[in-house]
């Protein structure tokens, strides 16, 4: 969800609060293909919803984001918080995770503030990032790469006493779907890409060690800039596995720009070396799960009906050249 948080204070009508505005037709698409008629009925319900949240929080000056993904978002004004982000989501696993995830990141400076939230309703009131540009928005790559290394590092902490939280274990049953729904069926990923990052990942989760709480999609689009000077994190995931499983989503971001850059290789391995010095971690560890990671994005592209499968095994050809 690139820029969610990020909208410019001059873009907000300051105005009393209006009704809900048209749902986008691809963000309805997409809400239908991934729940069907339980999210047909969702989106029906939405704007009533939304209506009655922004009652119950007292929220002004509401102005629908002009680009929704998987959630609903709208930025107010609260006369408790000051600007505000309204994110409401159909109510599933991955969206109880990011509430969850949020409540545990509490009192971090580089995580964005839950304010209030309803898990019921998939409802959250988060602390609005102003001015909001996020780390694409950095031209040197090395810099951006430490911002986005030591923001991983201060959020690593253990797993909370009895959570709930999926594992990577669980995530990496993708490859098994793949291998169930994809082999021999037309194979959309080259065959010994796959078997690599197939055996592989069991070799990684088998020789795992400590686990942590982990963000779980830390990038550029999920850092924005506070005014106070801090890069700030959204949009987490929430997964527990080794620290190592993190770096992946920041080495293959951004998308698409990523793909166009002529040295892919040296950057890449410029941010591996980078993200070694800032963790502590091996290298090659590192690079094993951003591989990993990588085809594992491929198979959820494919589940999801994406067209994005060429930039995946473009991206992964290129991470395994430095896989050890």
């Amino acid at each position: 969800m690139p820029g969610a948080l990020a909208q410019s204070p001059s873009s907000v009508v300051t105005n009393s609060p209006s009704p809900m505005t048209s749902l986008p037709e691809r963000f309805e698409t997409r809400i239908c293909k991934l729940y069907g008629q339980a999210g047909q009925n969702w989106l029906t319900t939405l704007p009533a919803l939304r209506d009655s949240l922004v009652k119950r929080w007292s929220l002004q000056d509401t102005q629908p984001a002009e680009r929704l993904s998987y959630n609903y978002l709208e930025f107010a004004l609260s006369p408790e918080y000051g600007p505000v982000v309204l994110k409401i989501g159909y109510p599933n696993p991955e969206l109880l995770t990011e509430i969850k995830a949020l409540q545990e990141y509490q009192g971090i400076e580089c995580a964005v503030n839950l304010l209030e939230c309803d898990i019921e309703q998939g409802a959250l009131l988060l602390e609005r990032i102003l001015p909001g540009h996020n780390l694409t928005s950095m031209t040197e790559d090395q810099e951006a790469t430490r911002i986005a290394a030591e923001s991983m590092v201060a959020l690593r902490q253990s797993p909370p006493a009895g959570n709930d939280f999926p594992t990577m274990e669980k995530w990496c049953q993708g490859f098994i779907r793949y291998n169930t729904n994809f082999r021999g069926r037309g194979d959309p990923l080259p065959e010994t890409l796959f078997d690599k990052a197939f055996g592989l990942v069991r070799d990684l989760l088998e020789s795992s060690q400590n686990q942590y709480l982990l963000h779980g999609d830390l990038h550029h689009s999920n850092l924005l800039f506070r005014e106070d000077g801090c890069w700030v994190v959204i949009d987490p995931k929430g997964v527990i596995g080794e620290f190592a499983c993190e770096v992946g989503p920041y080495l293959f971001n951004p998308i698409p720009d990523l793909i166009h850059q002529p040295n892919l290789v040296e950057i890449l391995t410029r941010r591996l070396q980078i993200l070694e010095e800032i963790t502590g971690l091996d290298r090659s560890r590192l690079a094993g799960w951003s591989f990993c990671r990588t085809i594992l994005s491929a198979i959820w592209s494919l589940e999801e009906g994406d067209d994005h499968l060429s930039y995946w095994v473009e991206i992964a050809e290129t991470i395994d050249q430095i896989v050890k």
